[in-house]
């Protein structure tokens, strides 16, 4: 699966709004994890950055693809022109997950894991319910 395929997938837009929307104060803004700067939670600069990367040059690492403890909100410009701005990343994934939790997710990248269609479709489905509970508490920005 290609990086704009993988981006596009219902999965992805669940788990990313999800997390968005949890890290979330008020369902309205989100903070970039590495720069400090505030976001709208719908503006298209506000992405889920991933600390181990998906996609890398011409491989690819499904297995902390969807693990939340991978991602943080992280706006366009430390994502992409920053190259997620990893050590800053690293750091708070540690503060908000563990000491620890960096390396765990190292390690578990190292795992092989096949990301199919049934799996995407079960993400999809845990993800829209846990994203559906939330906006019960801190409302839809995306509608």
């Amino acid at each position: 699966m290609k990086s704009s395929e993988f981006y596009k997938t219902t999965a992805w837009k669940h788990f990313s709004r999800y997390c968005l929307l949890y890290y979330s104060k008020d369902g309205d803004l989100v903070k970039c994890s590495t720069s400090g700067r505030y976001y709208a939670l719908n503006d298209k600069r506000m992405h889920c950055g991933h600390l181990v990367k998906v996609f890398n040059g011409n491989s690819s690492n499904f297995s902390v693809a969807f693990d939340f403890r991978n991602v943080l909100p992280q706006c366009h410009k430390e994502n992409v022109h920053k190259g997620g701005n990893e050590l800053v990343m690293m750091q708070a994934v540690d503060k908000i997950h563990g000491e620890g939790t960096t390396k765990e997710l190292i390690e578990k990248s190292k795992q092989w894991f096949k990301l199919d269609k049934s799996t995407l479709d079960q993400i999809a489905k845990e993800y829209k319910q846990k994203f559906d509970d939330l906006v019960k508490k801190k409302g839809n920005p995306w509608k």
